[in-house]
């Protein structure tokens, strides 16, 4: 049994009746909303509401329109929920609170069914609306757009239910709801600070790699935690702030050694990647690598 589909379209309804027959579809479709479409009947318009599990996902195609989600939409809403805005094909604006967002193709734009919200739509425009429950997702979702990279994998994954929505059944549409409700999960969860932190140290030791004055003290201010947070932050990845600057030097130093060749000689790379003594940078290099600097230079490493 493939998903359900429930399909709406102007055709089907008498002209003098389409405006009114717009707003009913879209509030049936997508939760109930205030709508003022664009032009005296829609035009051109297409909405399919798909099952997916526990989901449910809405394909749209639209003209010029706006609306809004007040007290009464709120209060006449079924259950609360969370949803994901995918655009396609033109814009959408997108009031949130105090906050106006515009979402471009291939943007997507978290929103919560329990806050009041408004939009508008200023030209044609292709859609996938994914309404999720709330208990499904981790307390407090934040509104507003997504990274772009969980956008683009959020959108594979819903292209593909929708490509398949003929031939689905009921338990893999189940383990589909599952996979998006995970995805969307984890996109919305915000990294532990202790990542965070860590991903500013990172930053700044790549980008001062070179630099005498790398030290622990220097590394802390710029991450932003203190020396004592960025030693521990170290220890839990088996490594020390000197260890870790030495072991990206010396896989620098290595790559220009076997990049540079015999133009280079082992001191002057050596005294690039920080090392000043070469006696010291041997011995690690040899230790780290398993061979000598002037092998790798030679092409013998």
């Amino acid at each position: 049994m493939p998903l359900v589909a429930e399909r709406w379209s102007p055709a089907d309804v008498p002209a003098a009746e389409r405006v009114e027959a717009f707003r009913a579809a879209v509030s049936e479709t997508h939760l109930p909303w205030s709508l003022t479409p664009g032009e005296p009947a829609p035009g051109p318009v297409e909405l399919a509401r798909y099952r997916v599990g526990d989901l449910a996902l809405v394909d749209c195609r639209c003209g010029p329109c706006a609306g809004s989600r007040g007290r009464a939409q709120l209060a006449a809403t079924d259950g609360d929920r969370v949803g994901v805005l995918l655009v396609r094909e033109g814009s959408e604006l997108v009031q949130l609170g105090e906050r106006r967002v515009v979402v471009p193709a291939g943007a997507a734009l978290v929103w919560r069914a329990d806050r009041p919200a408004r939009f508008h739509v200023p030209g044609r425009l292709h859609k996938w609306t994914l309404l999720v429950p709330a208990s499904r997702l981790p307390e407090d979702v934040p509104d507003g757009l997504l990274d772009p990279a969980a956008a683009a994998l959020l959108a594979g994954l819903v292209g593909t239910a929708l490509g398949a929505a003929g031939t689905l059944d009921a338990r893999l549409g189940g383990s589909l709801a599952d996979a998006l409700v995970d995805l969307l999960a984890g996109a919305l969860t915000p990294p532990p600070p202790d990542d965070a932190a860590w991903a500013r140290v990172v930053a700044h030791v790549a980008a001062h790699l070179r630099d005498a004055d790398l030290t622990p003290a220097s590394i802390a201010a710029a991450a932003y935690v203190s020396e004592r947070s960025l030693y521990a932050l170290c220890a839990a990845r088996g490594t020390t702030p000197a260890g870790y600057v030495r072991r990206l030097r010396l896989e620098g130093a290595r790559r220009e050694l076997a990049r540079r060749g015999t133009a280079a000689t082992v001191a002057a790379v050596a005294h690039a990647w920080g090392f000043g003594d070469t006696a010291t940078f041997g011995r690690g290099f040899r230790t780290a690598f398993g061979c000598t600097p002037d092998q790798v230079r030679r092409g013998q490493g």
